[in-house]
């Protein structure tokens, strides 16, 4: 395996030395040279930026010392250029092929309609659509002193941070950009946390599309929710950043910080923290399923310490107590005019203590329901390596090709003591487990993508392939003593058993597109896709047998089983594109064999195939008044992991089995998806509109067993009375729906800012309990609304809350209530009587919980304080007390509702402690040549004096 990597990672480098030897032959270049139309002195530092009709930036430069640039021609048959200055009017050309390359001199004039050095109260304008990308000025937003992104991107319209998670207009962000480009992959804490609000010019949220569909400028229907940061003309020829270090009560400590090396187009960042009250610098994938095959992993709680991130390795870093240790590195440039590279590695290692309170009640039939309590105590230790890179090379006028390469290793050891008990309906105890787990568990994740376009002579036809490729394997090793009490015979058993599991897979993926414009404004397609799903799972379990020590295999247990699953889809497309009107419309035919093989303790053979037509249509319109129209309709198919395939029992919790069912067949996925966004630039005002509606036929459902009595599953595994086994099943009637509206506004005389965020949401889950089909439906009526200030930089409040109210049905039992409320409130004020030099800072949450379970009804505080005092030049040195958790009363509660039964859970996590810190803010920030603010920027509404308000 080492060697394998090894030669991956000299081809890797062979192939950039390669392309980056083939850069120097000469590539088409836009040139020109830009003046001042007075004095005729060349304009040092102008922003050159290249756009699609619709406004979305494609590539930028500036013009050097004597005022000429050079730009490599964009892969588009028809594009604009814009030269920007502050001060001065923009310049626009519209380009399309066949135009002359050399633009000669530009002359651009100083704007007219600039007041010099006159004041000018009034707000700075929050932001604009162009096209279908939403831009807002990071100079309408104050922000505190020596703030980071995250504090400047919580405050836009629209756009949500809770938990370490992103979202915007109602979806969840899949990336960051900064300055067009990928800082460490694609996660997309890391930005935010590490770039200092000040280096920030403007933030552009927008749907970005495939690397396929971009080369090709034809939409396949592949979004990605995305922000891109720009940042200000002087920080991209600096470095920056920050260290810190505190120390506090019951030994807690937090050390780390962030270096950023801009040097044009040439980039590096570092990053690394060391701590244990839960802060994690980035959110790293769950790359080995970490709770997999064990049961009861970790959930994702309410809060936990500050800065704390999202759900990392499968282990939150909200609940219970973490100590992390992690560093990261990025490195971006672009290698001459034809290659850009972006590629970074992380390592992160956690080691995290986890108490959990779970109740669960499970619908049996009309007139019985089942509780299942559970109190579980874990130890879990993860390390973790990632590595990813993305290259766009544009080999000459004819071909492009971008490569996205990523390598990951994990190694994750857990210590599980877990105590369960089965209760009936009048809380009369049924049955109850004691169990030890202990697990190992290793794995890697290799995978590539690579995406090739030609261009023919005859502008609009392409031809373009998009090949993925992907191997993983995992290797798990678990140990278990378990006791087991039946109450209703009083009898009492122990087992001891030891399981390896190895699963590993090769899928690969390749698709074809070919277009041909049909007319000036439309183009026609033809597309191919195979790919083929390899996966392979052998699970040995091992059980005691006597008090010799011998362990023997239980093959009711144990299962070796093969999985393939081929598809090959062939498709038609048209595209119509004029001025604000856009339409795509694409008809698939999919034809897909799911090919199961069990080799162990029985052999046999599961073979399905699938026809399906699959259609996509969308539709983007933008009238005269800046409104912006998205609708997109979608289907997909989803086919069973195996570990759903595998007919392997699952016994880590006695009272809780699980199996496989190898005669899953795929599901037939339905997503439409409706959005408008409005700015009115003159009143600051704003107003997004989010429609989502998920429908599944084929569902992977659940088919739940609880036990009346004592019974044998597959004539060898006892299940105690009151225990219950899963299994995965295919049923029809799954949905969920959610609409999502944010009016932005801003109240003048207060200076502040509104955004009101009502949603109400329907999600309806099938399940089998018994032999009987329950259907579970919540609906949730959410009303949120936030009140920021936007003051200065030395007085800022956030005023929000955001109340759920969820309706709970059961088709087997509709008069049973679960239905309940859930509200979070928060007041964050901060204060600096003295330009920043001293401030105190309150940050006072409440969470609110009604109609969960017995001693879960609650209203919980939490209130963090913090006081310090900035000195150095520029307010560099920074020397803090902060207290966390003032009041103690910090906790994590969450409920899940699913096809049968809705579950509570409470989980420790980080409670009070008082911490001095201080950090050091490293910057030298060169003079800028050109305008502060970066593509697609704003400028101040005059020069000199002019500010906000």
């Amino acid at each position: 395996m080492r060697i394998f990597i090894l030669f991956v990672c000299i081809g890797w480098f062979a192939t950039t030395d390669l392309m980056a030897r083939q850069d120097r032959q000469n590539v088409p270049l836009i040139r020109g040279k830009v003046v001042d139309k007075g004095s005729e002195d060349p304009m040092i530092g102008a922003n050159v930026l290249l756009k699609t009709q619709q406004d979305s930036l494609i590539s930028n430069t500036t013009t050097g010392p004597d005022g000429t640039f050079s730009i490599a021609y964009p892969r588009l048959p028809v594009f604009k250029l814009e030269i920007t200055y502050v001060g001065f009017e923009k310049v626009t050309r519209e380009f399309s092929r066949g135009m002359p390359l050399d633009l000669g001199t530009i002359a651009i004039s100083e704007d007219s309609n600039l007041l010099g050095e006159v004041v000018i109260e009034g707000e700075n304008a929050v932001g604009e659509m162009k096209g279908d990308t939403a831009v807002f000025n990071a100079n309408a937003f104050k922000t505190k002193e020596n703030a980071m992104a995250e504090d400047l991107i919580g405050k836009l319209p629209g756009i949500t941070i809770e938990n370490g998670q992103v979202q915007a207009q109602g979806e969840q962000v899949q990336k960051i950009l900064v300055d067009g480009r990928e800082f460490f992959g694609n996660d997309p804490s890391i930005a935010l946390r590490n770039l200092p609000a000040d280096a920030i010019s403007s933030v552009e949220v927008l749907d970005q599309r495939s690397d396929q569909s971009r080369l090709t400028g034809l939409d396949d229907g592949n979004y990605a929710k995305t922000i891109n940061i720009i940042t200000k003309g002087n920080m991209r020829n600096s470095y920056f950043g920050r260290v810190y270090g505190g120390y506090g009560t019951d030994n807690t400590y937090s050390v780390g910080g962030n270096i950023n090396f801009f040097n044009g187009d040439r980039r590096i960042s570092i990053i690394g923290m060391s701590n244990n009250v839960n802060q994690q610098n980035f959110a790293s994938d769950d790359l080995l399923g970490v709770s997999g095959g064990l049961g009861g992993g970790g959930r994702r709680g309410r809060r936990g310490g500050p800065g704390g991130g999202g759900n990392n390795f499968g282990v939150s870093s909200n609940n219970g107590i973490v100590t992390t240790n992690s560093i990261g590195l990025n490195y971006s440039d672009k290698w001459g005019e034809k290659v850009n590279f972006t590629g970074s590695y992380f390592f992160n290692s956690s080691d995290n203590t986890v108490f959990e309170n779970t109740n669960r009640q499970t619908v049996i039939n009309e007139d019985q329901s089942q509780v299942y309590q559970e109190d579980q105590i874990s130890t879990i230790a993860n390390k973790n390596h990632r590595m990813n890179a993305r290259m766009e090379y544009d080999i000459d006028e004819k071909n492009a090709l971008i490569i996205n390469p990523s390598i990951s290793f994990q190694d994750n050891s857990r210590y599980s003591n877990l105590e369960g008990l089965n209760l009936d309906q009048s809380l009369d105890s049924l049955s109850d487990t004691r169990n030890l787990t202990e697990n190992e568990t290793q794995g890697y994740n290799i995978s590539n993508n690579l995406t090739y376009r030609y261009k023919f002579n005859k502008t609009g036809r392409t031809f373009s392939t998009d090949l993925f490729t992907s191997w993983n394997q995992r290797d798990q090793l678990t140990d278990l003593i378990s006791s087991n009490k039946d109450y209703v015979r009083n009898s009492f058993d122990t087992l001891v058993q030891e399981t390896t599991a190895l699963s590993d897979g090769f899928n690969y993926r390749a698709n074809f597109t070919y277009t041909e414009p049909i007319s000036e404004r439309s183009v026609g397609t033809l597309s191919y896709q195979v790919g083929n799903n390899k996966s392979a799972a052998d699970q040995k379990t091992f059980q005691l047998a006597n008090e010799q020590g011998i362990m023997v295999l239980d093959t009711a247990l144990s299962n070796e089983f093969d999985n393939k699953f081929l598809t090959q889809r062939t498709g038609l497309g048209y595209r119509y594109n004029n001025k604000g009107l856009n339409i795509n419309l694409n008809l698939d035919y999919q034809y897909a064999v799911l090919d199961n093989e069990s080799v162990f303790p029985t052999e046999g053979t599961f073979y399905r195939e699938f026809r399906n037509v699959m259609p996509t249509v969308t539709l983007n319109y933008r009238n005269e008044g800046g409104t912006n129209y998205r609708f997109r309709y979608r289907t997909r198919t989803d086919e069973p992991s195996v570990n759903q395939l595998q007919n392997v029992i699952n016994n880590n919790n006695p009272l809780n089995l699980s199996v496989g069912n190898p005669a899953l067949g795929q599901s037939y996925n339905h997503t439409l998806f409706a959005n408008m966004s409005k700015f009115d630039m003159e009143t600051n005002k704003s107003l997004f509109m989010f429609l989502f509606a998920n429908f599944n036929s084929n569902f992977i459902g659940t088919n739940t067993f609880v036990a009346p009595q004592d019974t044998l599953i597959n004539n060898e595994v006892l299940l105690r009375r009151g225990g219950q086994i899963t299994s995965p099943v295919n049923l029809n009637g799954q949905m969920n729906t959610r609409l999502f509206v944010n009016f932005g506004t801003s109240i003048p005389r207060w200076k502040t800012k509104v955004n009101f965020n009502p949603g109400i949401s329907y999600g309806r889950t099938p399940g089998i309990i018994n032999g009987q089909t329950n259907v579970n439906e919540n609906i949730d009526f959410r009303q949120g609304v936030t009140f920021a200030s936007n003051i200065s930089k030395d007085v800022d409040f956030t005023l929000s809350t955001n109340g759920t109210y969820t309706i709970v049905n059961s088709s087997l039992q509709s008069n049973l209530d679960q239905n309940y409320y859930i509200q979070n409130s928060n007041l964050r004020f901060y204060y600096s009587p003295n330009d920043g030099k001293t401030f105190i800072a309150n940050n006072v949450n409440n969470m609110l919980y009604r109609g969960l379970s017995e001693g879960l009804d609650q209203s919980v505080w939490l209130w963090n304080i913090e006081a310090g005092y900035r000195f150095l030049k520029n307010n560099k040195g920074e020397l803090k007390v902060y207290v966390f958790d003032l009041l103690k009363q910090n906790n994590s509660i969450s409920r899940t509702v699913s096809d049968v039964a809705v579950t509570d859970v409470f989980s420790n996590v980080l409670t009070r402690y008082a911490m001095v810190s201080f950090t050091y803010i490293i910057g030298n920030f060169k003079k800028s040549d050109g305008p502060e603010d970066g593509p697609g920027g704003f400028r101040g509404p005059g020069r000199g004096g002019a500010r906000s308000w």
